[in-house]
């Protein structure tokens, strides 16, 4: 207690008893320790709630204790004894020092409300309680003094107990005058604990010091403090915890939670802590119990109220933009003293609609408070950044005037990379008054789902000290209502479509805490064990104009599309660009299905794979590691990503690498796109999305496959704004020798209804339209060299190879048509094993089909590409012949079969533009082979020429052996004709046994 006016009436009262000077004190506990299983009806300390107080309540009349959970007690008492020591003369006790300092500690969840309709008595400087109107009379004190000179007590008269105007930094204070001294509870809460109340009694010594001769006055040796719980025109000054966890019974884990402690220390004390109440030893005391008798413990859960409600409003009437969203939950408070009270909230879940994702733009510029500077558990100053403030908070608790309580609300730092786990996404929120002295700090977890992006923040981390039973503080709130930041950076983005948009909220009470941890039997759950709540929102407008969509399928679905290379010179290389833009309100981006103009390829030589290992390793790595070290080798690196991402007008940048990767669902090769996902203070991880690439085998055009691109990664609504793929690897992508009109064609893919199902996905037709210049500036001079091999004479098969040369630096082949000599015409009876067009799609062509085989090679190829020469059935009158090529690439080479003036024409009618230095095709002889000799191809020399010594130049020419016509036309219009002699034995001697040298 704290002396704050004049004393002169107490000391006149004492002075009469004085005759000696008191013995020092002789222990440091001025009070207890006691046994809190044992208690007596004069133990050192005893406090609690009861029905009457007459008789005087105490540990001994159990049955006049208060069981009622979340009501409010007629009476609430602490008592305390000093402890003692033999006075000077003989039977008599005198307190062991001056009691200096006390401290209760009431039970969790018990609250005394200042702000029921109990009167505030204001006092101005040097004014005493005294002075206070008996409508703020919330109790009384009785106390009793001794002289510790004769050992002589007296009981002072009851002083009536009053509620003050707490003074700044209190957030309640009681005040008493005894005898003329003012005695003040200062109240506080244990906010870096279990958010308990206490209340701290200061005490001057009651000497004179005018008059030293006499020594001390008086000291206290009792105190009974008595409080009117129904006190004020509600009745409802205190409230009783909302649990019903059982009695104290000894060795239960529960047993201490319904104590109210006491600590005290006396001017006497040696070596005393003087930041009281450190060093000071805690006494309990517990609710009633006595065994085989009578135990007492709260009841009367089922039938406490809980109607929780929630709102949210977006702050937006527009679809898909940034929200900076107001989530309010309110607890309706029940007045009126018969009543029990509100239940306390013990853990509260909100889910925001559907859709209404989190914004990666906030994450622009934003940092993360860690737990050491969030100082959860600590008196010590929140020290967040002011970069991590994301909104604020407002709370209206009963006990405080309404709009006390306010502050910031932050991001934490995170602690996995799990979406759903509530440890990536962290908020700290602190609802503090200086005025009052309290800083309440709570920790939300936001479980994101991370398919949908849908959130679910939920607050349950409060603290219980010694008792084993989490949950959020038992506090009474009435509201609690965060406001995210909104503008650009908006820690949300709206849903997608108009709604109704809904919240749900489930809430679940202290007064259902029973059952989560083994308790007495006594007592029972509330029936509101958990507490469904919703409410919904509409939205009107869509970001760019007009009305909102009424459903997902409804939104509109036109991204922007760009593809070129830096420079269009033919026959040179250069990097290739494709950018892709989407505006807030369309549907997602989830997938691109793109074929290059012709012409536009790779060159694959010297370039590395990224093995499907080194995949897996990048996807499961922190986007932090795969920045500073990429999973797959420097060597497989061909380009770059640049992705922007969230709604409005300021997405985030994030960028990442390109690499060439091996097969794919089908396709010979493949990209990687590999994006380490940090994004201000939070890293998700790695996404990697692969695209097939695959070639059109007959024209060898690029077609891009991308896999479904993620619309929410990490349980964040990425909003993709923009996508830019670079691919600038040095002597990479090569430009063809066509300057005809080309152009990019594809489709990208939309999310439609469900963008969670390919199925739902919807296409959308793009094209880019691209040119390529100096292509005449290219020359046209490929060779060919055309050999036959075993039989020549007539009705044999030979076997022929063609050998083509283009020129280093020409224009590409376009189209090539050859015309064998009439000496060679088609093996009529082989041309029945033919291949069908179904059996080649499906790659199960007959081995009676295949007459030959043909080779590539490709300066943009590691290896050639090779494969069989089929006959392959088709729409003309002779069956195709199809070089199936296999490799690094696959390619189809077809040639048209028919005849022209009775020669055998075979014309490869597209030919894909792309460099070759050398191309091998080789049908083959024999009695299964494809050409049969019409005529001997290596012709006698004529009677008259041998005894002439000469020939007509038709002879001449015949018996230089057959010839061909060959026509090639460039990809630049240039044409090239030849008349080219086949090579053949003729004219080799024959080896031995007769058999000619092939």
């Amino acid at each position: 207690m704290r002396a704050a006016g004049g004393r002169a009436a107490l000391v006149a009262a004492m002075t009469s008893m004085a005759m000696a000077f008191a013995a020092p004190a002789a222990s440091a506990d001025i009070i207890g320790p006691q046994n809190p299983n044992d208690p007596q009806a004069d133990s050192p300390w005893q406090a609690g709630t009861c029905t009457i107080d007459t008789p005087t309540c105490s540990v001994d009349t159990p049955p006049q204790f208060f069981e009622g959970a979340a009501s409010h007690p007629p009476v609430g008492f602490t008592q305390f004894i000093v402890n003692t020591e033999p006075g000077p003369l003989p039977g008599t006790e005198v307190p062991i020092g001056n009691l200096r300092t006390v401290r209760v500690d009431l039970p969790a969840g018990l609250t005394v409300n200042p702000q029921s309709s109990t009167e505030q008595c204001e006092l101005g400087p040097g004014e005493s309680p005294s002075t206070c109107p008996p409508g703020s009379k919330v109790g009384y004190s009785e106390v009793t003094a001794t002289n510790p000179a004769t050992g002589f007590s007296l009981e002072l008269p009851p002083a009536d107990v009053f509620n003050i105007v707490p003074n700044e930094g209190e957030p309640a204070r009681f005040g008493l005058s005894l005898l003329g001294n003012d005695v003040f509870l200062e109240a506080d809460v244990a906010w870096e604990s279990d958010y308990h109340e206490y209340f701290t009694i200061r005490v001057t010594k009651l000497d004179l010091p005018t008059l030293p001769l006499l020594g001390e006055v008086a000291r206290i040796a009792k105190n009974r403090l008595v409080f009117d719980g129904t006190a004020g025109d509600d009745g409802t000054f205190i409230t009783t915890p909302t649990t019903c966890l059982g009695p104290a019974t000894p060795g239960t884990p529960l047993e201490h939670i319904y104590s109210t402690y006491l600590r005290a220390d006396a001017y006497e004390a040696p070596n005393m802590d003087p930041s009281f109440p450190n060093g000071s030893a805690f006494i309990e005391s517990k609710i009633p119990r006595k065994p085989g008798d009578f135990e007492t413990s709260p009841k009367e859960c089922d039938s406490i109220p809980f109607d929780p409600s929630i709102a949210t409003n977006p702050n937006t009437a527009q679809t898909d933009s940034p929200s900076g969203a107001t989530v309010t939950v309110e607890l309706p408070e029940v007045t009126g003293g018969g009543n029990q009270g509100t239940s306390h909230v013990r853990s509260a879940s909100v889910t925001l609609p559907a859709g209404m994702g989190l914004n990666p733009s906030a994450a622009n510029g934003l940092v993360a408070c860690t737990d050491a500077q969030f100082n959860k558990g600590s008196r010590e100053p929140v020290a967040c950044p002011a970069a991590s403030l994301i909104g604020t908070v407002e709370v209206d608790t009963p006990p405080l005037p309404d709009g006390s309580l306010t502050g910031p609300v932050y991001v934490g730092k995170q602690l996995s990379r799990d979406p759903a786990s509530g440890n990536l996404y962290r908020i700290f929120v602190v609802a503090e008054s200086s005025r009052y002295d309290i800083s309440a700090r709570l920790l939300g977890r936001a479980s994101v789902n991370p398919q949908t992006g849908q959130v679910t923040t939920t607050f349950d981390d409060g603290a219980l000290g010694k008792v084993p039973l989490p949950g959020l503080p038992q506090v009474p709130f009435e509201s609690f209502r965060i406001k995210l930041n909104g503008g650009p950076k908006a820690v949300l983005t709206s849903p997608p479509t108009c709604g109704p948009n809904t919240t749900g909220t489930q809430m679940t009470p202290w007064s259902s805490a029973l059952g989560t941890v083994p308790v007495g039997a006594d007592g029972g759950p509330s029936a509101n064990s958990t507490v469904p709540d919703s409410s919904a929102f509409s939205l009107s407008a869509a970001p760019g104009g007009g009305g909102c969509p009424k459903t997902m399928a409804a939104r509109p679905f036109a991204l922007g599309f760009g593809a070129d290379t830096n420079s269009a010179k033919a026959a040179t290389f250069s990097p290739l660009r494709m950018n892709i833009t989407r505006a807030d309100g369309n549907q997602e981006l989830k997938g691109v299905d793109v074929t290059l103009p012709p012409g536009l390829v790779a060159k694959l030589a010297g370039v590395k794979y990224c093995s499907n290992a080194a995949l897996a390793a990048a996807a499961a790595s922190s986007g932090t590691a795969e920045a500073a070290k990429s999973s797959c080798p420097a060597s497989s690196r061909i380009g770059r990503a640049d992705i922007k991402t969230g709604s409005g007008p300021s997405p985030i940048g994030i960028s990442g690498q390109v690499f060439l990767a091996g097969r794919y669902k089908g396709a010979p090769l493949s990209l990687a796109v590999i994006t380490p996902a940090t994004a201000g203070p939070f890293d998700l991880g790695t996404v990697v999305v692969r695209v097939a690439l695959s070639l059109e085998p007959r024209t060898a055009q690029v077609h891009a496959v991308s896999d479904p691109i993620p619309h929410v990664y990490g349980g964040a609504t990425l909003d993709i704004r923009s996508i830019a793929v670079v691919l600038n690897r040095d002597d990479f992508t090569l430009i063809g020798t066509n300057c005809s009109p080309l152009s990019f064609d594809g489709s990208l893919l939309g999310g439609g209804a469900n963008p969670l199902d390919p199925a739902a996905f919807v296409p959308a037709a793009v094209s880019a339209s691209y040119k390529v210049n100096g292509c005449e500036q290219l020359g046209f001079r490929p060779k060919l060299f055309l050999r036959l091999f075993g039989g020549m004479r007539r009705a044999k098969n030979p076997k022929l190879r063609a050998v083509l040369l283009p020129r280093k630096g020409d224009a590409n082949i376009a189209r090539a048509a050859t015309i064998l000599p009439r000496s060679l015409i088609l093996d009529q009876a082989n041309l029945a094993k033919v291949c069908t067009r179904v059996q080649f799609a499906a790659n199960e062509c007959p081995r009676k089909s295949i007459y030959g085989n043909a080779r590539a090679f490709s300066p943009l190829l590691d290896d050639p590409v090779e494969g069989p020469i089929f006959l392959r059935s088709s729409n003309n009158t002779l069956p195709d012949l199809v070089a199936d090529l296999h490799g690094q690439v696959d390619l189809e080479l077809v040639s048209r079969t028919d005849s022209i003036r009775g020669r055998i024409r075979n014309t490869f009618d597209i030919v894909p533009d792309v460099p070759v230095t050398k191309f091998v095709l080789t049908l083959r002889g024999g009695p299964k082979g494809l050409l049969v000799n019409s005529s001997n191809q290596c012709p006698r020399k004529s009677a008259a020429a041998k005894g002439k010594g000469g020939q007509t130049s038709k002879a001449r020419r015949k018996a230089k052996g057959p010839r061909a016509i060959v026509r090639f036309k460039a990809q630049n219009g240039k044409k090239r004709n030849m008349r080219l002699r086949l090579r053949t034995a003729c004219g080799k001697k024959k080896a031995r046994g007769g058999k000619q040298r092939g």
